[in-house]
């Protein structure tokens, strides 16, 4: 092998510890602004729950995102091999990391609607819609600058994400009905089925192997 080229190849491991540190920094500003700057503090935990979920969809597209519009600084904290990875993967990345940002805004809004929240029913109720709606079409049209291989994963990973959310619901739904559990609670229902579309992401990207820091 070449020196040169095996000098030049970063360290997956400085790279994760970089991108955890980069990662801690930006979630702990987020939750200060969130904390300051919201009502979700002041409306109830399943608020403050909600908008954790929210900061973690916005953080991580708003990394991504950015990442791949600089793909020189973006291959030094992004789990890829270089840059170039980042260059012809760029429609798929924008449109999905693009749409984790509308949807981590809309859970911050609804965390912020309702009893003693903020914002008006309108606008909390637009934001739904439009989220769904941006998101939806972002997802679709990104689908066709996917690999067979990336489209398998994010079937796989809705399809973990899916049972996850019907197992967490009966359970949760058994233990409330007989009265040793909390009652059902909106914020919660949203922060959960998000929370776990994001966990079944991971967990299909980690059964593939592609977490392995590179």
């Amino acid at each position: 092998m070449n020196p040169s080229l095996k000098k030049s190849s970063p360290d997956p491991r400085k790279k994760m510890l970089v991108s955890a540190l980069f990662g801690a920094v930006a979630g702990a500003f987020g939750v200060t602004l969130l904390l300051r700057w919201t009502d979700a503090a002041k409306t109830g935990d399943s608020a403050v729950i909600l908008s954790g979920v929210g900061l973690a969809y916005l953080a991580m597209g708003l990394m991504v995102g950015l990442g791949t519009l600089m793909p020189r600084a973006g291959s030094k904290v992004l789990n890829v091999e270089d840059s170039d990875e980042l260059v012809e993967s760029r429609g798929a990345l924008l449109g999905s990391s693009l749409a984790n940002v509308v949807l981590g805004a809309m859970m911050i809004v609804l965390a912020n609607s309702g009893t003693g929240g903020a914002i008006s029913v309108e606008i909390a109720v637009a934001s739904v819609l439009a989220a769904l709606a941006v998101a939806g079409f972002l997802t679709v049209k990104s689908w066709k600058y996917q690999d067979e291989l990336m489209r398998q994963v994010s079937l796989e990973g809705a399809s973990v994400a899916g049972a996850l959310v019907v197992v967490t619901l009966l359970v949760w739904s058994a233990f409330a009905m007989n009265g040793i559990g909390p009652a059902f609670d909106a914020k919660l229902v949203v922060a959960l089925v998000m929370g776990m579309t994001l966990v079944g992401a991971f967990v299909a990207t980690g059964a593939r192997g592609m977490l392995k820091p590179r």
